[in-house]
Formats: C-alpha cells, structure tokens, sequence
C-alpha cells in the first residue's frame, strides 16, 4: 500500500481539492494503465539481440526469481521447441531407417504429422504461458486497487461510527410513553 499524503499542504486554505473524497472519486474514475512488459525483439538487429542475450542470461542466473524473465525467454523456449520439434522425428526416422527400409519410410510418413503436432504444442503452452504470466499482472493490479478501496473505506467506518453513536445519543424522536388519559 502507498502512502498518498506527500506533498499535500498542511494548510487547509492550500487544499485543491473541495474534499479528500473527491480525490478517492477520481483515483477510481480513472482507470490505471496496468504496466506490461515490453516483448522481446532479438532479431530485430544484432544490437537488439545483443541486448536480448544480455537479458536472458540475467533471467536464466536469477536464482531467488525476484525479476520476471517470462517474456524475454520466450524466443528461446519457442526456438529450442521448434528444434524438438524437427529433431525428434528426424531421430525417430534414422533410427527406424536402421532397423528397416520399411520401417523407416512409415516412421518418414508418421514423423512430418509428429513434428507439426510438436510445433503447435510448443506454441500453445509458450502463448498459455504468456497468457497466465499477463493475468497475474492483471491480478496484481486488482489487488492494489483492493487495498487502496479498502483503505478509503476505512477511513469513512471510522466517522460514520461516531456519527451513529451521536445520533444514539440524542434520541429526540422517541417519544415517552403516556398513560391512558382520564377524562
């Protein structure tokens, strides 16, 4: 949680603001931008990939995870998946071929599918990834929103409670209750 209250003036005549409620109606009326990470771009120039390698190995040695290395290690996973992706059933193919002629043209026939079908594994669960990694930004940021609403609300219980144990105080709309009249 932040503390709001730097650099508000001492003197009530400084205030900008009518009252600190409006500041609260204006802090939820517009809308944060929730602070994405940039994608990686290391093909875009060798300086850009010098950069992006530079990125990855401080991501790949952050040991206590105290930086977020998702996006930036993404083109890494997705280039090592795409290699898996051809590597194994060209391993598959030889090592059938080796075996057999026969064998080796059907796993041919069977490894072009098994490649693909790897390929769009890898990319499905590197974009799920992504995916999650931008929802636990969103998470995050609804949190704060959370503590700072929480915080404004309590700072409004603590005057609406004094101001009902006033109203018990006074009790002027009962009224005592009478006898029966005599006439």
């Amino acid at each position: 949680m932040t503390d709001d209250t730097t650099g508000i003036p001492l003197d009530p005549e400084e205030y900008e603001t009518e009252s600190r409620w409006i500041t609260w109606k204006d802090r939820f009326a517009k809308p944060r931008p929730v602070a994405e990470e940039p994608p990686a771009e290391p093909f875009q120039s060798p300086r850009a990939f010098r950069e992006w390698a530079v990125e990855a190995a401080r991501g790949l040695l952050d040991v206590q995870f105290h930086r977020p290395a998702t996006r930036t290690l993404l083109p890494l996973a997705y280039m090592l998946g795409l290699a898996g992706a051809v590597a194994v059933p060209v391993a598959l193919v030889v090592l059938m071929w080796q075996i057999s002629a026969v064998l080796g043209v059907l796993t041919l026939l069977i490894g072009i599918p098994l490649g693909l079908t790897i390929a769009a594994v890898v990319r499905l669960l590197l974009e799920f990834l992504v995916n999650a990694s931008r929802l636990a930004t969103r998470v995050e940021h609804i949190s704060e929103l959370a503590d700072d609403l929480f915080q404004a609300l309590s700072d409004v219980a603590e005057p609406v409670n004094q101001l009902s144990e006033d109203v018990r105080a006074v009790q002027f709309w009962r009224f005592r209750k009478r006898g029966p009249k005599s006439s």
